[in-house]
């Protein structure tokens, strides 16, 4: 009896030491998995495949009119949306403005423009111009009006 408990024994901590468990890394998202024997020298450590990352895909695209174009390559867009009130179920009417990025200085204050998000280009600005609907140009301005002359009436 003896030696087969010695044998058992002796079979468990081969076993222990052979087993392969999940430890993971101390990164941030745990993406980073790591391989580790029980046992083993820290040198046979084997990294499994990273998990792919994390991708937000709300808001791509939004259409605004530009307010602003006096800055080198840098638009200013208001963006208007109509959403109910949470409790009283209104719709209000609420805007924002974005910055955009401009690159051949095009977009007029008054345009249409459908903007799409991309990388940061600066601190404020992640939307770059995508399309420009024309707004109203100055020869489609309305006249002002005329004026009546005024002379005065001659006395006889």
């Amino acid at each position: 009896m003896g030696s087969s408990s010695a044998l058992l024994s002796s079979l468990t901590a081969a076993t222990n030491r052979l087993s392969l468990a999940s430890a993971s890394s101390s990164s941030f998202n745990g993406s980073a998995r790591l391989l580790v024997s029980r046992g083993a020298p820290p040198s046979l450590v084997v990294a499994s495949p990273p998990l792919p990352p994390l991708q937000i895909r709300a808001m791509k695209k939004i259409q605004g009119k530009v307010v602003c174009a006096s800055n080198d390559k840098t638009i200013a867009v208001e963006v208007t949306r109509i959403a109910p009130h949470k409790k009283y179920k209104k719709r209000i009417k609420t805007s924002k403005k974005y910055h955009v990025h401009d690159p051949d200085n095009t977009c007029k204050v008054g345009d249409i423009v459908t903007v799409v998000k991309c990388a940061p280009v600066s601190k404020s600005k992640s939307f770059v111009v995508a399309e420009v609907k024309t707004g109203r140009t100055p020869s489609t301005q309305l006249p002002a009006p005329a004026l009546p002359s005024f002379e005065p009436a001659a006395s006889a």
